[in-house]
């Protein structure tokens, strides 16, 4: 790996920028190269990988590609949803909260998941940018100063903006790329998370604060996708705990034998995963809030496997049309 100069990973924005100035065209891919092993490996402080996921930003983030995001497969089958009550219980007393919040993860349940694709990290800020440079649909996430996010926050996961606008990013893909982009639905999003065999969360059982962004881990603000890879869901997605809670495609609905009632039922969208604000009881994957509750809310992009083939299929040139084009996917 090449040797990093540890300016780079100071996370000072004008001594980066002066530092990457000075490279020539052929260091600039290697360094990023060794940037990205800095930012994911588990070898660096936490906060030299976050000074390596800014340098990358102001780099240029080969992991961040708009219109070729990288997907993951997650198998069909079932796998444990929720929580049992005796859990919710014990989670409500470990962390003083009141029992019905819990409750709305109850009961636990086997269930069936076609498969599907997820991607590996949430929607970045510098695709957001991208959008909104090439579609009218968009809106200014609250806190950028423009059009562009701030500098060094390219690859940070992109949050302060409305659901219908993250539906209007997924059409905006879809049509850009031929391929069917969606929010993920609650349960699609839940066993991307927590896999096969029902994990509290994405690396176990136990909460460990060096594997999120939560409140415990103590940075106070969304980081570089991918910093801590430690959290990688067993499919290997990254954030799906903490840095910004996400958005699915699926209203708020109670679970068939719930324990509660709850006339905010229909009312909200669901979010998952907490984020750096929150505890990291919020970041089990079994627990269900919603983004009138959510302090930083993005979403992460997903695919039907089946429709995933479909594209794949159709993308493959024909005899007789080897230069004809494809029409736009509506999304599903």
């Amino acid at each position: 790996m090449m040797p990093v100069d540890e300016r780079l990973l100071s996370g000072c924005v004008p001594e980066v920028e002066a530092a990457l100035a000075r490279l020539g065209e052929g260091e600039r891919p290697v360094l990023a190269r060794a940037l990205v092993e800095l930012a994911e490996g588990g070898k660096r402080p936490l906060l030299e990988r976050i000074g390596a996921g800014s340098a990358l930003a102001l780099l240029g983030d080969p992991r961040i590609v708009t219109r070729a995001p990288r997907m993951l497969l997650v198998p069909g089958g079932s796998f444990l949803r929720g929580m049992r009550l005796e859990q919710a219980a014990e989670v409500a007393r470990e962390y003083d909260l009141p029992l019905s919040w819990l409750a709305k993860a109850c009961s636990q349940q086997e269930v069936e998941v076609d498969p599907f694709e997820i991607a590996r990290f949430p929607v970045t800020q510098q695709e957001w940018a991208e959008f909104l440079a090439h579609s009218d649909a968009g809106e200014r996430p609250r806190g950028w100063p423009s059009a562009r996010p701030e500098r060094g926050r390219e690859n940070h996961p992109v949050h302060g903006v409305s659901h219908d606008a993250m539906l209007a990013y997924c059409d905006w893909l879809s049509g850009e790329t031929g391929l069917r982009y969606r929010l993920p639905t609650e349960v699609e999003w839940e066993k991307a998370a927590r896999g096969p065999s029902g994990c509290a969360y994405p690396w176990g059982e136990r909460f460990d604060p060096r594997c999120a962004n939560t409140r415990e881990a103590g940075v106070g603000e969304t980081t570089p996708v991918g910093v801590f890879h430690a959290g990688a869901s067993p499919y290997g997605a990254l954030d799906m705990a903490g840095n910004v809670e996400e958005c699915t495609g699926s209203l708020y609905r109670l679970y068939p034998g719930s324990p509660v009632q709850d006339p905010e039922e229909g009312s909200y969208v669901v979010t998952r995963g907490g984020c750096f604000a929150l505890d990291g009881d919020l970041a089990r994957c079994d627990r269900r809030h919603g983004l009138p509750f959510a302090p930083a809310a993005g979403f992460r992009l997903a695919r039907s496997r089946a429709s995933a083939a479909a594209d794949e299929a159709s993308s493959q040139p024909q005899p007789s049309e080897v230069n004809s084009a494809r029409e736009p996917e509506n999304r599903r």
